[in-house]
């Protein structure tokens, strides 16, 4: 994704107001075609990038992300692929 700014402003465009939007990513990834900002960061940076993306495009609010891997034991591991998800509610204006 090179133009993540431009893509929220148009989600923001084509929902309905309070439409929600939600964005669910790994951190599973092909090196050569991810850009900078993404390999060079952890997880919390992931999510913090992403609501960045939508906060800068404008008309949302309710900005939230969440973890959604799979954990299990003591030290709640995660389980296979991590997960994790930003969402967002469009202005009610």
């Amino acid at each position: 994704l090179t133009r993540p700014v431009e893509v929220m402003q148009e989600v923001q465009r084509v929902l309905k107001p309070g439409g929600k939007v939600q964005i669910i990513f790994s951190n599973r990834l092909f090196l050569s075609k991810a850009v900078a900002v993404w390999t060079g960061a952890d997880d919390v940076d992931h999510a913090y990038t992403v609501g960045a993306y939508i906060n800068e495009s404008g008309g949302f609010e309710n900005i939230a992300a969440k973890d959604l891997s799979n954990r299990k034991g003591r030290g709640r591991r995660i389980t296979g692929d991590p997960l994790y998800a930003v969402s967002a509610t469009k202005l009610n204006t």
